[in-house]
C-alpha cells in the first residue's frame, strides 16, 4: 500500500468518524442474569417509555444509537425494574455493569458518568454509615445526642458531596441535572 493511498484512507476514516458523532455504544455486563432476559433503557423520568431493549448474552448486553442530547436513563431488566442503574446517554463508549443486587451496578467511560458514578458511591457509602448510626441508636439509647450529630454531620457531608459535584461541572449536563433538582436542606 502506498503512503497516498494510506493517508486517503486515513482521511476517508476520520471523516466517517466524525460523521458519527452523535453515536453511542453501551457495553453492559449482567451480572446474576440468564441468556435471553430482556434489558431495556428508558429516558428517566419514564415520560417517553422504553427507548430501545437488547438480551443477555453470555453474561453481556449492548445498546448502540445516536443521540443529539446528553440525557438521564436508566438500564433495567424488564422482569425487575427496580434493579435499575442510572447513567448519562451521551455520544460516546459507556460501559454498565448490571447485578440482581443494585448496590453493585455501576456505570463508568465517559467524564459525565464517571462523576456520576463517583457521587453515587459518595452517598451510598454516608448513607450505610447513617442507617448503622441510627441501628446503633435503636438497640442502645446511651450516647443519643452524639448519635443524633453524628446523623448530622452525615446528612451534612451528603449534601456537601452533591454541591461540590455540581460546582464541578457547572459547564455540563451533569451539574445543570443537580442545579434543577436538588433542593440543599437547611440545616441549623
Amino acid at each position: 500500500m502506498s503512503i497516498k493511498t494510506f493517508l486517503g484512507l486515513t482521511v476517508v476514516g476520520t471523516l466517517c468518524l466524525s460523521c458519527q458523532s452523535n453515536s453511542y455504544q453501551i457495553d453492559g455486563f449482567a451480572r446474576n442474569y440468564n441468556d435471553g432476559d430482556t434489558i431495556c433503557m428508558a429516558e428517566e423520568p419514564m415520560q417517553n417509555g422504553i427507548i430501545t431493549i437488547t438480551l443477555v448474552e453470555n453474561g453481556k448486553f449492548s445498546f448502540s444509537g445516536e443521540t443529539e442530547d446528553t440525557i438521564l436513563c436508566r438500564i433495567f431488566p424488564k422482569n425487575a425494574p427496580d434493579q435499575d442503574v442510572s447513567f448519562f446517554l451521551e455520544p460516546d463508549k459507556i460501559t454498565v455493569e448490571l447485578s440482581s443486587s443494585p448496590e453493585d451496578n455501576r456505570v463508568s467511560g465517559t467524564c459525565i458518568n464517571n462523576q456520576w458514578q463517583q457521587l453515587n458511591d459518595s452517598i451510598s457509602l454516608l448513607g450505610k454509615e447513617a442507617v448503622n448510626t441510627v441501628m446503633l441508636m435503636a438497640r442502645d439509647s446511651t450516647a443519643h445526642l452524639q448519635r443524633v450529630k453524628t446523623i448530622d454531620s452525615l446528612h451534612r457531608r451528603m449534601s456537601d458531596c452533591i454541591l461540590n459535584t455540581a460546582r464541578r461541572n457547572s459547564d455540563n449536563v451533569l451539574g445543570r441535572y443537580i442545579r434543577k433538582n436538588y433542593k440543599a436542606p437547611e440545616f441549623h
